[in-house]
């Protein structure tokens, strides 16, 4: 995938260009916990959310388990809203249905703590409901250019949750910071 489109555009936010180029490839090949979680803090700012992420950080206790049960509530809400709101061909009904379903199984599995299953379920509810807003354009090779010409952010979005084809075998710390990544930015949506 081209990432020449984030760095050719002169309007495009300095920190989406800087995470493209350097925080999203670092976090994904870097197996080092802080370093994973710093790059992850530059991603969560280049989408415009460092505050609710960067709670998220850090050694497991009460009040991350906290913020995490808030993020993923705002993440249930907001997803949910997005994709019972949208409308569908007929032939479509039935999926909008399933990933509905679906995004529950994922906040399940985070509230369980069940990283690695979360985000392996995260990138096809993703994937599917940006079908649904966008139809079959959202299939085609060049709809991250027309996803930032709709919106940089969102555009940066597509391009992370598109990165991440292959974590299977990231581990649960890496997993949890991936999936709250995307579910900080839909959170705030």
């Amino acid at each position: 995938m081209s990432v020449s489109i984030f760095e050719d555009d002169a309007s495009m936010p300095s920190s989406i260009k800087k995470a493209v180029a350097e925080a999203l490839p670092a976090f994904i090949s870097s197996e080092n916990e802080k370093e994973v979680f710093d790059n992850a803090l530059r991603i969560a700012a280049a989408f415009g959310d460092e505050s609710d992420f960067s709670r998220l950080t850090g050694e497991k206790s009460s009040s991350r388990d906290e913020a995490e049960s808030f993020i993923t509530a705002g993440f249930r809400r907001n997803i949910g809203l997005l994709v019972q709101k949208t409308w569908v061909e007929k032939s479509d009904e039935a999926m909008k249905e399933e990933v509905l379903f679906r995004i529950d199984g994922l906040c399940k599995n985070l509230a369980e703590c069940k990283y690695r299953k979360a985000l392996k379920d995260f990138l096809p509810v993703l994937q599917d409901t940006v079908y649904l807003l966008f139809g079959s354009a959202a299939r085609e090779p060049g709809f991250l250019e027309y996803a930032v010409r709709i919106d940089p952010d969102f555009g940066f979005f597509w391009h992370y949750i598109n990165s991440l084809e292959g974590a299977d075998n990231w581990s649960e710390e890496k997993s949890r910071a991936a999936v709250f990544l995307g579910v900080c930015f839909l959170a705030n949506f």
